[in-house]
């Protein structure tokens, strides 16, 4: 998948969720993803406990379909899927930047 592919997250309110409900969940989104045909590929990217809040969010990347059936097939308890942008902070987008200069002055 690529830097641009769309990503996802399905949002679970999930009163007393557990570490290991958790581990469970990755390991059925994981085994529904391995079984997928390569023509509709989704990565999943882990999930975020909120545990004040009782929510978890499952990152996703790839199409909006393919998250929701993965999302399903793995039975994770969702309430919704929510399309994501990432921002990355200064310092990665400064890091990336000067690497990209730097390979350039050692083309030129």
């Amino acid at each position: 998948m690529s830097d641009g592919a769309p990503t996802f997250v399905a949002e679970c309110f999930w009163p007393d969720v557990e570490d290991a409900d958790l581990k469970a969940l990755d390991r059925r989104v994981e085994s529904v993803i391995a079984e997928i045909p390569p023509d509709a590929p989704v990565r999943y990217l882990g999930s975020i406990l909120l545990r004040e809040d009782e929510v978890v969010l499952c990152q996703f990347e790839g199409g909006a379909e393919a998250v929701r059936t993965i999302a399903e097939r793995a039975q994770v308890p969702f309430e919704r899927i929510l399309a994501t942008r990432h921002s990355p902070s200064t310092s990665v987008r400064d890091a990336a930047a000067v690497a990209h200069d730097e390979k350039r002055e050692a083309h030129e």
